[in-house]
């Protein structure tokens, strides 16, 4: 998959930079992919400084109406396209750093770290990283069915739980 993508992204740059090169010569063409990086570059800066600040505030815990988590995703992806020589990348890059892109986008990316992360708790793998396929069922033996759950967890009167932790034994005192 990953070397497809590759040859892919060879393809459609060399493909551009033919056209760019056909239409408007090469020293335009030249010039438009070294302005198209130059652009990505300074883009991706002020991007990553935001970003960064939005990722300050996260960890603070202030309010803020950024997504951290999904924009950061959004923002790597975006980096690497804005790094990667080539006039189409860039454009697609700095397209994924506007506004109405992650909006659109941030949804699907966050629901893809949301299974990738569950996956990763839970231990499960797909067909490929070791054949084991959680369904959801229990495996067991049900023992009654018409039973209560009953929560029999020492709490405080505020309903925070207590945890009685024994403390270290005593040294032995020294005697005469």
């Amino acid at each position: 998959m990953i070397r497809l993508a590759i040859v892919a992204y060879l393809v459609v740059e060399i493909a551009a930079f033919w056209a760019l090169t056909y239409f408007l010569g090469f020293g335009w063409a030249l010039l438009i992919t070294i302005g198209a990086a130059a652009v990505g570059c300074a883009v991706l800066g002020r991007r990553a400084r935001t970003l960064t600040a939005d990722l300050r505030k996260a960890a603070r815990r202030e309010p803020s109406d950024a997504r951290p988590a999904g924009d950061g995703v959004l923002f790597a992806g975006a980096a690497l396209l804005t790094i990667l020589p080539g006039v189409v990348s860039t454009v697609v890059g700095l397209i994924l750093m506007t506004p109405p892109a992650r909006k659109v986008l941030r949804p699907a990316v966050e629901a893809g770290m949301m299974r990738r992360a569950s996956a990763l708790v839970t231990g499960a793998r797909g067909p490929r990283g070791g054949a084991r396929y959680v369904d959801g069922t229990v495996e067991g033996s049900v023992i009654d069915e018409t039973s209560d759950v009953v929560d029999v967890t020492a709490r405080r009167p505020d309903g925070t739980v207590h945890i009685d932790v024994p403390g270290l034994p005593e040294p032995p005192s020294a005697r005469p």
